[in-house]
Parts: structure tokens; sequence; C-alpha cells
């Protein structure tokens, strides 16, 4: 290989640039990391032969003491953009470099690129190819962004590229005009507009661009007449704040220049009835503040890549990648906010960027000198774009900050509308504030808008005291009124629970945002109360929202608030699913109060449903004749033209009071009912909860294999259907109990591996099962101590004491609970199994009545893992 500053290595489509520290493909540049970079040139320096581990860490962390696992995911990232091939591991060895490099030889490509002239006739040179940096921009994660620009621009003679301010749009473009260049004899041209604030000076600035003097009193005439002839590029950079002048001239060289491909960047496009428009997203984030796979992000690897220019000290570990990907993922992968986070960094380390990004807009500054002057500090940025929008305009995305997670077209109306604007102007403005890149778009069926978090941070700030007052009862009482329409609609079986939820998780954000200022000195009780009850039905946030329930139980009880808001409250109490933290005893009173009010009101549906959940609780209680009562109610008021979401309820209560009775083939057949009824009903979450029910009904009366084959096939199902955590690891526990019966301990061990992540992601256990499976695995110890927790667990949750109260459990002999096993069965055959003579089985379980979650989950794995 030849020496020189101009050395270049190509080997396939990509180009390796030692000396520039550059690597392409295609002739674009691709986002490759320091230390990457040192690693690739090393391997491809020394490709004769393998390179040991310790010499590609000494080339690229030279100095410094690093973890050997630091080198693989370099080598990782060089893959991905290579290809796998490119790179072999040697096990025990090292690594070698590959692919066949096609020559090593100077090269004069780069010349060409950049700085090639076109000579007259006599060999003076008249103009340089392109006013472009010399080298294209360090891009990361925008390969696909790259090529989509360069089809666009090759097939169309206008092109737009759209995003918000600091999304990377110009260095899109140039490095998309860098790999184009030698496409037009007279070169690439950019024009720098963002510094330019008279409208009549627009062609005197392209003019400039391209070495034209304009000296007549029609200048776009002028100008179009002297690229009439040319075959050029011509990118507008930064648009936004001269539409209308720019809009004027590109329609004219359009149609007098027919050789100019003219490339605009812009936060609003141009509008122009030839022109093709490509919206720059932000960069990649993970979905987790998590490590593992993170620099595969392109956010991530570019904050690392910038960090490590500024920080040459800096490493890479575990614990800084978790900090970069929280910094990222609250800056929302805007390349400029990642900049500006990654200088500060540099100086004030990692830990107080990201403990100090509320404050990110007196953070955020200190741009590079380079840099355009809006682009030196967040703040700057965002002033910029909104200033450049009108009076109504501004007053909309300002109130829409208040939307916490995102919000819909209504909800938007609701919250930016005012006597002074109505709901269809705000709905044109908001349409506005899409194009102007302002509010983010998604969902396509379903569609959502967004405001980035620092947009959202920077509308926030420029509410005033009265008005952010107003905006956030109006954001509170529509997402109250959202919410009720859906848990009506839930309720009354008119919806799925799978449609409920879908329509509410994405408000969560805008739950809490409503309740925190409904809670508040200025804020409503009614609204707070109304979005406690209606929350209670998601089952993503039924923890929290029991805490708000009973917060608000001292306020309900008093007078003052409405009779529906009450009677919500307390059917939203009775059906909660956290019978640890709300005792059985106060939830059959809350049905009870339930059902009162709503007589009051004359709904017999609610009435209905509450009566459902009052025989639920009496019967969990042992008291089987109030309960029989409420049913018969309830069976009195039910209709036959009732949604059939509605009255299963109803009926699979039916099947457990026959069972409570002995009345085994009943339940059975009200079972079969209740799962046909479910499909029916085309609700996924009802179906999994009748046919669980089946097969723990058909454990305890078997047959035992129809049991096993109702519980696999469920599993079978949840695992490939949406489903939640609850759901799979009550169905496996179940699964678990039946394979035991059986005498399949193997199947039931699997059952139980994959169980207990899930188990212990929602925080439900069921441990009279594992006490079941370690006493059939012959592990006696460990079924004692379960048994013992399992007694204790059911106490706390049938009185509501303990200050772990979501853990559940099965069933406990003398321990009134749900019916869902045949708890009597399987607590008297681990008695009997257990017992060792008279007296003597309390004190071999007391010590397990202590323990807690984290015993548990060392107990059993240990257990689980042991042969």
């Amino acid at each position: 290989m030849e020496s020189g500053n101009d050395r270049v290595i190509r080997f396939g489509s990509f180009e390796l640039w030692p000396q520039g520290r550059r690597l392409l493909k295609d002739g674009a540049r691709l986002p490759v990391g320091a230390r990457a970079f040192d690693v690739l040139s090393t391997l491809v320096e020394r490709r004769e032969r393998i390179v040991t581990k310790g010499e590609l860490i000494d080339a690229a962390w030279p100095g410094v003491v690093v973890e050997e696992n630091n080198l693989p995911v370099q080598i990782g990232q060089l893959r991905k953009l290579l290809g796998r091939d490119t790179i072999a591991t040697i096990p025990g060895r090292g690594y070698r470099f590959t692919a066949a490099v096609a020559n090593d030889r100077l090269a004069d490509a780069a010349a060409t690129r950049t700085t090639e002239s076109a000579s007259s006739p006599g060999g003076a040179a008249t103009h340089p190819l392109t006013n472009l940096p010399p080298e294209p921009p360090l891009l990361f994660g925008r390969e696909a962004a790259i090529e989509s620009v360069r089809s666009l621009v090759t097939a169309n003679r206008l092109v737009s590229v759209v995003g918000a301010g600091g999304i990377g749009k110009s260095c899109l473009v140039q490095a998309v005009a860098h790999s184009l260049i030698g496409r037009w004899p007279d070169g690439a041209w950019m024009v720098e507009l963002a510094g330019l604030a008279d409208p009549r000076r627009v062609p005197h600035a392209v003019a400039q661009a391209l070495a034209l003097a304009l000296k007549g009193e029609a200048p776009v005439d002028e100008l179009v007449a002297a690229t009439a002839q040319r075959s050029m590029l011509l990118v507008l950079d930064n648009c936004e704040h001269l539409l209308d002048p720019l809009a004027a001239l590109v329609q004219a060289i359009l149609e007098k220049a027919p050789n100019v491909t003219i490339v605009a960047t812009t936060q609003e496009p141009l509008h122009l009835p030839t022109e093709q428009q490509y919206r720059v997203m932000p960069l990649e984030t993970p979905a987790r503040s998590s490590a593992k796979g993170a620099l595969d992000y392109s956010a991530v690897a570019m904050f690392e890549s910038r960090l490590r220019s500024a920080a040459r000290h800096f490493t890479t570990n575990d614990a800084s990648l978790t900090l970069v990907v929280d910094i990222c993922r609250r800056l929302d992968g805007l390349p400029l906010a990642i900049e500006l986070a990654a200088a500060r960094a540099a100086t004030l380390g990692l830990g107080p960027v990201r403990d100090n990004l509320d404050a990110r807009f007196r953070l955020l500054t200190g741009g590079a000198r380079s840099s355009l002057p809006r682009h030196q500090t967040l703040r700057a940025a965002l002033e910029w774009s909104y200033n450049l929008l009108e009076r109504d305009e501004q007053a909309v995305w300002r109130r829409l900050g208040v939307c916490a997670g995102g919000f819909t077209v209504e909800l938007a109306q609701s919250v930016a509308g005012d006597a002074g604007l109505e709901p269809w102007s705000v709905l044109d403005h908001l349409a506005s504030l899409v194009d102007k890149s302002l509010v983010m778009v998604e969902g396509q069926h379903a569609v959502r808008y967004r405001l980035l978090e620092s947009a959202r941070a920077f509308a926030l700030e420029q509410l005033e005291d009265s008005e952010r007052a107003q905006v956030r009862s109006r954001h509170a009482r529509a997402v109250a009124a959202l919410f009720a329409r859906a848990d009506d609609d839930n309720r009354d079986g008119e919806v799925s629970s799978e449609m409920h939820d879908a329509l509410l998780r994405p408000e969560l954000g805008n739950l809490r945002a409503a309740y925190g200022w409904a809670r508040a000195n200025d804020g409503d009780l009614q609204v707070a109360v109304t979005l406690a009850s209606c929350a209670a039905a998601l089952d993503d946030f039924s923890v929290e929202c029991v805490d708000w329930l009973l917060a608000l139980r001292p306020q309900v009880e008093g007078d003052g608030l409405d009779g529906e808001v009450r009677a919500r409250y307390w059917r939203a109490v009775a059906a909660s699913t956290m019978n640890g933290r709300i005792p059985r005893a106060l939830q059959a009173d809350a049905a009870e109060r339930a059902a009162a009010l709503y007589r009051e009101l004359g709904k017999p549906r609610r009435i209905y449903s509450a009566l459902i959940q009052l025989a639920k609780h009496r019967t969990s209680l042992g008291e089987s004749a109030a309960a029989r009562r409420a049913t018969e109610e309830a069976r009195a008021l039910e209709r036959p033209q009732w949604p059939a979401m509605l009255r299963t309820h109803l009926l699979r209560l039916d099947g457990h009071l026959a069972r409570e009775a002995g009345a085994f083939e009943e339940a059975v057949a009200i079972f079969r009912e209740n799962v046909r009824l479910s499909t029916l009903t085309e609700d996924w979450q009802l179906e999994v909860i009748a046919r669980a029910n089946l097969a723990d009904l058909l454990w305890q009366v078997g047959p035992l294999e129809e049991a096993a084959r109702v519980a696999r096939a469920l599993m079978e199902e949840l695992r490939s259907r949406p489903s939640t955590e609850f759901d799979e690891a009550w169905v496996l526990s179940s699964l678990m109990g039946i394979l035991c019966e059986l005498g399949q301990i193997e199947e039931a061990s699997a059952a139980g591996r994959e169980a207990l992540p899930l188990m212990r992601r929602c925080r439900t256990y069921y441990l009279d099962q594992w006490a079941y499976l370690f006493w059939c695995r012959g592990q006696i110890e460990a079924s004692k101590a379960l048994l013992g927790s399992a007694e204790n667990e059911c106490l706390r949750q049938a009185t509501g004491e303990g200050e772990d109260p979501v853990a559940r459990v099965g069933f406990v002999v003398g321990v009134p609970t749900e019916p869902r096993y045949n708890e009597a069965r399987l607590v008297t055959k681990l008695r009997a199994g257990l017992e060792r003579g008279p007296g003597s089985f309390d004190p071999e379980v007391a010590a397990g009545r202590s323990l807690r979650e984290p015993e548990w989950l060392v107990l059993i794995s240990k257990s689980l893992a042991a042969e």
C-alpha cells in the first residue's frame, strides 16, 4: 500500500480513508465511532494475519485500561455497517479482516467530489463545481434517509426535506449532495438562508452563492435567466421564514431552467405543485433505559461519538450507557439536543446532565461556534420556530404543552379552544403545526399527536399563570370525560376490555397530569374522584390507582359529591383486583353502596354489575345466603338484549356458586356455556377467564386429561396473542398443578420455569402451587415453607393487612377467598404428605409464615434449579 495523506482502501462498495478517518459506502459517509474506526483501521492494516484482542485494545484505547468486553461491542457495530462476513472471529485467538481489498492506490476521487473545476476550451478554470463543505457530515442512523432522499432527488426536480428545528435536515441534505455531486455538470450549490431577514434579498442571496452579480431592477428574472442554461443542484437551506418569496423564485426556476434540481430544507413545505416531501424523524432511542444493545440505536451512538470527541478519556460501560440511554430518551432523539447534552456531559458528567434535564433550556447551551446562532442553545432553536407562528398558532401550541404523552384531535380541541378559538379553528391550527414540524403525528388508523418533550417544555414556559390555570382545568375535565365514557362503555358491556385498554392506555400520561391538577388546592374533587374511579379498570394502572382510591375515601364519604360520582367510586372500590390492598369486607360494603346509589339513579345495568361484585365478595367471605340474594336480584334485572359481554359475568358467578355447593356437573356445564358465550363476544380477555376457569374446575372434578388439554391450548394461544403477564402466570400455575396431579412432574417443572419470571414481573405468586410442585419433586422442606407462607398471605389478603399486599396465592383450608382451585383437596393432600405425626405440622411451617417476596423468590428459584 502506498503512503500519503490521500490514501484510500476499497473493499466491495466501501472506501476507508485512514488519514481522514472516514468510512464511505457508495460515496456516502457512514457513522462510525472513534473506537470502532481505530479497530477497523487496525484490522485492515494487518489483514494478512489474525489480530489479537490485545493489539486491537491497544490501538483503540491507547494507554487506557478497559474491560475486554468493550471490544466485542465495537466489532458488533462494524459488522452491522459492513456485513457479518467482513470480520471473522478466530476463537481463542482474535479477529481477522476477510473482505477482498480492490486496490491501495492513491485516490484522486476526493478532489472530484468537492473541488473539481470546469475548464474553458482554453484551459482556464471558470468556476468550482461546489461550495459544499469539503467533507460530508458524520451522520448516525440516517442510511435509509440518505437513500430515500437520493432517490427523490434523482427522480424529481423539487424536493423539500422537512422536519423540526435541530433534527438534522441540513446535515442530511449535505450528505446526499456530496453523494450525487458528479451528476450535474455545473455542480452542487448550497444557499444558507437562516441569517436572511429581508424577503426582498432572496434572489441576491442565491446569486451570491452562485457567484453571480445581479444589477437590474428585476432580480428574480435576472437570476432565472442566469441559471436557465445551467445543469446543477441548488440546495436552499433553512427556508421556513421566507416561504412566499422562495416559492415564487423556485417556481420561476423550475419553469425557465429545466436542468436545475432544487432541494429545500425547511420546517414547513413550500407547497408547490411538483414538490416532493421527505420528513426527517428523530434518531432511534431504546424503549427502555438499559445498556443492552444500546449502541445499536442511532441516538445513543451519536451521543457516545460526540462525547468521545469532547472527552477522549470517556469509557463505555453498562452504567454509563444506561445514563446515556436515559438522556437520549428524554431528549426524544433530537440531534441538536443530543449534541448540546454530549458537550455538557464532557464537562459536568453524565449523571448531572441526566439529573438536570428538567432545566434543559439553561443546561443545553454552548453549541459549536460554527453552528447557526439559533443552534447555539436549545431555547434559541425553539424560539426561532415559535416566533415564526401566527398569534393563534402560538396559542394552540403553548396550550397543547399541558398534554402529557400525546393527545387526540378531540383532546386538542377541548384543551386549546376557548371563546376566541372555536374547535374547527383549533383543528386548522393543529394541521398547520403538524405541517410546520412542531407537532408529531403517530399511528395510521388511531392517529395521535405529540409534542417532543423539549418542545413541550418550551410551550409550557410560554403559558402565563392565568392561562395555565384555565388550560389545565380544561385538560383535566376533558380527560375525566374521556375516561368516564370509556368506563361506562366497558362496564355496560358495550366494548371489550381489549378495546377499552387500547383506548385508554395511551392516555396514562394525561391521566396523571389531570389527576395532579384535580388534587391540587385549586383543583376539583369531583374530577379527581372520576379519574381515580375510571382508571381502576386498567390492569397496568391498578397499583397506583388503588392508592388514589384509598386516599380519596374520607372525602367521598363526606357530603358534596354528585351521586353519579360517588356511585362510580364505590363501584371502582368493589371491582378492584387489588384484593390485598382493599379488605374483602370493604369491597363488599362498597358494592352494597354502589348498588344502592344506582338504584336511586335508576340505572339497571350498573345495579346489575354492582350486584355481581357484591355476590362475589359475599361468597369469598363465606356469606352464601347474601351472595345468592344478590345473584337473584341481578338475574331478575338481566335482559336477553343486553350485550353478551355483560351477561358472561353472572354466568361465571353461577358456575362458582354451583361448584361451592358441590353441584359439580352443573358447574362444568355452566363453565362450558360461559366459554361458548365469551367466544361470541370476541373479547379475548373474557375468553381467557372463561377457559382458565374451566381448566381449574376440570382439575377439581375431572377428567384431568381434558383439564390439561384445555390449559395447554390456552397457554399456546396466550404466547401468540396479546395478553397480560398475569393471565399467563395464572394459566401456567394451574397447568403446574394439573400436571403434578397427572404425575408429569418434568413438564410441571418446565411450566414453573416459564411462570417464575412472569410472576416476578407482575408480582403475582401462587405459593400453594409451588408448595405442591416441590412436594411432588420430593423437596419437602421447600414445600413446608411455601405452604406456611401461603396460609399467612391468604390471611393478610382477606383482611387487607400487611405491607406486601399485591402477592396473590391460591387457597388454604379455612381461609375464605375467591374460588379458583380445588383448595381443599390440594391442601389436604399437602398436609397428609407433610404430616409426620400429631401436632408436628404447624411447627414445621412456622418459619415459612414469616417469609416475604424476596425470600419466596430465592427459595423457589433455588428449589426449581435443583435436580
